[in-house]
């Protein structure tokens, strides 16, 4: 090496060493300073324990059976009731540690651990520790967490390797806890001008409670009077369609309620509350033809499932007479006003005023308001510091979900439609009291109410306005959504969603076919299933032909998703039916293949073509043993231009013979590159019927 040479390398060593020093400098003074800011933090951590330890707590309700037990290194769930004395989370020393870590990797931060007496401080960790699937066992760990963006958070852990992770709670300023007294924000959906209109609510034992009831008649009462897109939206769905029977609740607690018929009544503008809630399977009180005289002159409260006896105290609460309850307005043993009520169940919803809906109870007998799991520590924020909050553990956000979970209620398929159809919906169960409409979502946690990203219910509203693009894009979201959901009946694929579908083709001409649009028929042609089905559902009679997605159960995929760049490669000629049986004509070019062992495509027929060059697709029903060496044909519907590295990707059905017609068997897709299955140029077009 050259003098020169090793001048500019020593150069380079002093000027690199000269940053690398002021870098671990400054890593060293930031990392010290979290680090002091944290043991600090700790420190008021243990003081505010010790001081809230002096006062009484939040009584928790009397009959909670399933709260923890600390005992030794074990957390038992099989108290019978709450000790009057929590015992030491750890039998060594009757300590929990409060771990103050860093997710930051730079130097001089460090884990460090401080101790606190957790004897007299359980009941903070209760409310995390309820929420456990499993019975927690082991020590209890709490660890402070400062990111690097400098959000904080108390992580709650158990176990003697921490792997049993109960749950998180936010720390932030005061300043970010939401004060609904304090000046009213530009973007509030709802104001609270007295403190006890929402305060006494987040307190409250039961969802049952007058505080309670005052909290959703105040968000009822604001959405009518003051949110012009509720207003809109309400007035825009409104039909002629009325139900054919309600439930009169009466005025007062000891009114026996009673069925009756909307013709009898005979009301211009009749206001009614529906009810939405899982059947669960239930064995449950439902309108027969043998019961419908005795139902009319009245409905014991002692025969109903705790779910309707709720929405009964609920509707009358809010101030209503008439409530929907489906099991109980459409006579279920009888098929033709089952036809004609389902016909119209979008616009029955459409056109209540709100509807409750029971959030969390898996069937009709877990009820609204789940007193047994309720504790207001969950939705009140925990002053820790002059200056400093726990936020509050509230369970749910106001997108109504636990993580990336829906809850129970919107599992169901026939809740999706009823979801986005109804104007304005108050939500009961075990997460608390929430609510949404067209202009926001709230919880008791949120009082106030925000936009929610994820609202069907302002999502479909904002579209009706939007062109027709938007519109598709919008059925195409719901279409994925309703196909994850559960239906107790396959049957009802159709009508569960019929409501959305009506509304659609009013919004927009669209002429609906079995689940797909006339107007957009071959991209409409042109799904797939996230995995491939086990089995076509078996239906009492004929639900729908093999191209539409109605007839085979699973979550479904749009293959064109992005708009602009694609050509079409086929024509639909005819799409109509033969008695219920349903077809389309297209004219397209069609090639044969046959299907191999692995479940590939092979298009050699007389001599098998290399592996390489087989033709992926994506089968609606996983294939069988029995359908290797089946002949099966690739029909084109749409080709993507250049879609990878300049090559164009090819897209269709794949069908099978059946008779003297095809039914379709999946969808394939092939990049038109080497020997691709169809040529450059479009030629030779053939007429075909898929049934």
């Amino acid at each position: 090496m050259t003098g020169p040479d090793i001048r500019r390398t020593e150069g380079w060593w002093r000027r690199n060493f000269w940053w690398s020093s002021r870098i671990s400098s400054w890593a060293s003074s930031i990392g010290g300073k979290l680090l002091g800011w944290c043991r600090r933090f700790s420190r008021a951590f243990q003081e505010r324990f010790a001081r809230n330890a002096k006062q009484a707590p939040i009584p928790a309700p009397a009959h909670i059976s399933n709260r923890p037990k600390i005992s030794g290194h074990q957390i038992h769930q099989d108290s019978p009731h709450v000790p009057t004395k929590t015992p030491k989370a750890n039998v060594d020393n009757g300590t929990t540690s409060i771990v103050s870590s860093s997710s930051s990797t730079l130097p001089g931060v460090q884990k460090i651990s401080v101790t606190t007496q957790i004897e007299k401080h359980s009941k903070y960790l209760q409310p995390i520790r309820q929420q456990g699937q499993q019975p927690t066992t082991g020590p209890i760990n709490v660890k402070l967490q400062v990111s690097r963006s400098g959000g904080i958070t108390l992580s709650i852990q158990a176990g003697e390797t921490g792997n049993q992770r109960l749950g998180e709670l936010a720390i932030v300023p005061c300043d970010d806890v939401e004060t609904p007294t304090a000046g009213a924000s530009p973007d509030a959906k709802f104001s609270f001008p007295i403190q006890s209109s929402y305060d006494n609510a987040q307190i409250a034992k039961s969802l049952a409670s007058e505080a309670s009831f005052s909290l959703a008649q105040e968000w009822l009462r604001q959405c009518l009077q003051q949110h012009h897109n509720c207003t809109e939206a309400a007035r825009a769905a409104r039909t002629s369609s009325t139900p054919s029977r309600l439930i009169d609740v009466g005025g007062d607690s000891g009114a026996v309620p009673r069925l009756v018929t909307t013709q009898e009544l005979n009301q211009v503008g009749l206001e009614y509350l529906t009810l939405s809630h899982c059947w669960g399977g239930a064995d449950i009180l439902r309108l027969l033809v043998e019961n419908i005289n005795s139902l009319t002159i009245g409905i014991p409260m002692s025969t109903l499932p705790n779910t309707f006896r709720d929405a009964i105290l609920i509707t009358r609460r809010l101030g209503y007479q008439y409530l929907w309850i489906d099991s109980l307005c459409i006579i279920q043993n009888s098929p033709s006003d089952w036809r004609s009520s389902s016909a119209i169940m979008g616009e029955i919803y459409a056109n209540s005023i709100c509807t409750i809906a029971a959030l969390t109870a898996r069937n009709s007998h877990e009820g609204c308001f789940f007193d047994h799991a309720r504790n207001p520590l969950f939705f009140r924020p925990c002053r820790i510091r002059d200056n400093w909050y726990v936020r509050a553990n509230s369970n749910v956000g106001i997108d109504l979900r636990v993580g990336l979970s829906p809850l129970p209620l919107h599992t169901r398929a026939w809740v999706v439609q009823e979801r986005i159809l109804a104007p304005r919906t108050v939500y009961y169960g075990s997460t608390g009291l929430a609510w949404e409409c067209v202009d926001c979502s709230a919880t008791e946690t949120v009082l106030r109410g925000e936009v929610s990203r994820f609202s069907p219910k302002a999502s479909f509203f904002g579209i009706q306005k939007q062109p027709d693009e938007d519109k598709y894009d919008a059925w195409s979201a719901i279409r994925i959504s309703y196909t994850q959901c559960l239906l107790t009946r396959f049957s009802d694929r159709l009508v569960a969603i019929s409501g959305v579908i009506k509304r659609l083709e009013m919004l927009t001409g669209w002429q609906n076919v079995w689940g797909l649009w006339k107007e957009h028929l071959l991209m409409d042609m042109l799904w797939y299933f996230d995995e491939p089905a086990r089995g076509i559902p078996e239906t009492d009679g004929y639900l729908a032909p093999t191209w539409s997605w109605m007839g085979v159960e699973g979550k479904v995929m749009m293959a064109l998703g992005v708009r602009g760049r694609r050509g079409w490669a086929a024509e639909v000629v005819e799409v109509g039916s033969v008695g219920d049986r349903g077809f389309v004509r297209l004219r397209a070019m069609m090639k044969k293949v046959k299907c191999t062992a692995e479940w590939g495509l092979n298009p050699g027929i007389e001599t098998p073509a290399p592996k390489w060059e087989e033709v992926s697709w994506d089968p609606d029903v996983k294939p069988t043993t029995d359908r290797a060496g089946e002949e099966m044909g690739c029909v084109l519907l749409a080709r993507l231009p250049e879609y990878i590295g300049g090559s164009d990707l090819d897209m269709g059905l794949v069908l099978a013979p059946k008779g003297g017609d095809w039914v379709r068997v999946g969808m394939f897709r092939q990049l038109r590159e080497g020997n691709a299955l169809f040529p450059q140029h479009l030629l030779d077009f053939t007429e075909l019927s898929i049934s």
